[in-house]
């Protein structure tokens, strides 16, 4: 890259930064679901019940985490969001950083990240395209980021057999929000059984938390009243909740009619919808299945990690709430065929599906395209169907090097 271009992507990426962050503390006076976490905390720290407040919807052992924010947001309400979102920050681009190093097989600094990697024309796309789904996050102040962080952390640590601390907050980040349990049958699969062990002490550790902080009956009464209140509770399938069961729910179910004044292609019973969901996540997984069995017993760490990183991008469309904030697990998918499109030569296949997920998960911006605009596209399902893109998409990527011998020349 010439010295003239290259000071040209390092102005874009500084301007991407400067918005990022200008846009992050427009919102230091709001409360998002910021609010949440600091009443949990706040309710650990006065004995009441944390499940008395509208806002927690997260698993007993969140409540604990989340009361080093509510003693700071007691002494300064504007400084501990400035410091969640400064923490924000770091999770963000520690993510980019640890995409990166799995593709550039290096470990890079923070400095060579912004004034090496970042301005490389297919990684600053990929940092733009992820910057819809972050500043979701910035909007409501939410815990996302710092989850796929954790992931990365893993994945990351799995190159280097070193993933004990690693393992235990990922074990941890499941106490605290279910969501990453789903990297757990992927782990079973490839029978990696000595990091499964230690994410099962780190989701160990957060049950322990709340019998030492609520004593064993009352953790028991917490539990059951987070799964059957809470997580077994029939959700909302109003537009903004971007969840397979809920998109499904809207085109085949009346309801949607109440609920979001759209007509469905047809009704069905709640156990038909059901069905189709899961015969959705069955074609999906049995597809991956058919493309990669044969590597599945002896498979290579980069084939493992692929995988993981595909689940990561399922898992928004799989868990039953799933807003926009929560689409932020695709962004190391996006570095990976970003880089694949431009670097590596991937197909046309790949690349016409990317380009389809790129445009339905960006381009339905609310500055782009209005409220209504958004909200009409929200209907119709633009972010699953977006994800659906992004997860084929790498789906053909990783057969693309499975035919090129990736995955087989590493394990030898």
């Amino acid at each position: 890259m010439s010295e003239t271009k290259s000071k040209k992507y390092q102005y874009l990426l500084y301007l991407i930064l400067l918005l990022l962050t200008a846009f992050a503390f427009a919102k230091v006076g709001e409360n998002g679901d910021f609010i949440g976490y600091t009443n949990a905390g706040d309710l650990v720290l006065s004995k009441g019940d944390i499940f008395s407040d509208m806002f927690n919807t997260w698993p007993p052992a969140f409540s604990i985490m989340a009361v080093p924010l509510a003693i700071v947001n007691a002494w300064s309400f504007v400084l501990v969001r400035i410091l969640w979102i400064c923490f924000m920050f770091f999770c963000y681009f520690y993510v980019i950083k640890s995409s990166i190093e799995l593709l550039e097989q290096q470990k890079l600094t923070y400095g060579s990240l912004f004034k090496t990697y970042l301005i490389k024309p297919y990684y600053l796309l990929a940092l733009f395209i992820s910057c819809r789904a972050f500043m979701d996050n910035l909007i409501y102040m939410q815990i996302n980021i710092v989850m796929l962080a954790a992931c990365l952390y893993v994945l990351n640590a799995l190159q280097t057999k070193k993933y004990t601390l690693a393992a235990i907050l990922l074990g941890l980040s499941i106490g605290a929000k279910v969501y990453n349990i789903m990297l757990l049958p992927v782990l079973l699969v490839f029978r990696k059984w000595r990091l499964l062990l230690w994410i099962l002490l780190g989701l160990g550790f957060s049950f322990a938390l709340c019998y030492i902080v609520f004593g064993i009956d009352l953790s028991h009464a917490y539990f059951q009243t987070w799964y059957h209140k809470i997580a077994s509770a029939k959700h909302t399938i109003e537009h903004r909740n971007q969840s397979l069961i809920s998109g499904l729910t809207r085109l085949f179910s009346n309801e949607n009619i109440t609920v979001n004044q759209f007509n469905p292609i047809t009704n069905l019973e709640a156990s038909s919808i059901h069905k189709i969901q899961l015969a959705v996540i069955a074609t999906c997984g049995l597809v991956y299945l058919s493309l990669f069995y044969a590597l599945i017993v002896k498979a290579p760490t980069k084939l493992v990690i692929h995988t993981c990183i595909l689940v990561l991008v399922f898992i928004p469309i799989i868990v039953p709430i799933s807003w926009k904030a929560n689409y932020i697990y695709g962004l190391p998918a996006f570095f990976i065929l970003c880089q694949a499109i431009a670097v590596q030569g991937a197909s046309k296949r790949t690349t016409y599906l990317f380009v389809m997920a790129a445009l339905a998960l960006c381009l339905s911006n609310e500055a782009l395209i209005g409220r209504a605009g958004m909200y009409f596209l929200e209907n119709l399902n633009v972010l699953i169907i977006g994800e659906f893109f992004l997860f084929f998409s790498l789906l053909s990527w990783m057969h693309e090097l499975k035919q090129r011998e990736f995955y087989i020349v590493e394990a030898q």
